[in-house]
Order: C-alpha cells, then sequence, then structure tokens
C-alpha cells in the first residue's frame, strides 16, 4: 500500500489497443521518476479490454499517462524518421 502521503493509485482502463502498445506505454511510465509502480494487465478473452495500474508520488497517474504516451509518440516519430531515410538510402534516393 502507498506508503507516502501524496501517493495517488488508479486503474485505468486502456480500451482494445493491442497489448504490446500498453507494454510500450509501461515502459515509458517506469522511466518517470514520479512513477512507483506501473503494470499492465493483459486482455481478458470475453472483452479484450487492457488496462493498467499506476502509483505515483505527487503527480496524478492520469497525467503520467499522458506524458509516457507523449513521449512514445515522440519516440515512434523518430523511428519512422530512421526507418524512412535508410529505406531511401538502400534504394538510391528514390
Amino acid at each position: 500500500m502507498p506508503s507516502g502521503h501524496n501517493e495517488s493509485a488508479k486503474e485505468l482502463d486502456l480500451g482494445t489497443i493491442d497489448v504490446s502498445t500498453a507494454n510500450t506505454l509501461h515502459s515509458m511510465l517506469l522511466k518517470n521518476p514520479e512513477v512507483v509502480f506501473a503494470g499492465v494487465m493483459p486482455p481478458h478473452p470475453l472483452f479484450g479490454k487492457v488496462s493498467i495500474k499506476i502509483l505515483t508520488k505527487k503527480k496524478s497517474p492520469e497525467e503520467c499517462l499522458v506524458n509516457a504516451a507523449k513521449e512514445v509518440k515522440v519516440a515512434l516519430g523518430a523511428l519512422f524518421d530512421e526507418v524512412s531515410s535508410s529505406l531511401q538510402k538502400s534504394s538510391g534516393g528514390s
């Protein structure tokens, strides 16, 4: 259970997103010093909904999740640029 007075825990429903996307968010959340715990619960076979539990220090779990999603977006943009550049170089720039 939370040991500090300012800790906040919440289970957030991520809907029917792919569990690998939830795992990527989980990885980014764990890099945040405000996050004490983050865990992904895989989809239930009948409902297919993925959820994530987050325990934070001072910031809200929702704020930490939004920040993690923004970081994933930036990382995916960089990956897209790198792959596009590599493909253009290998195909001779056409």
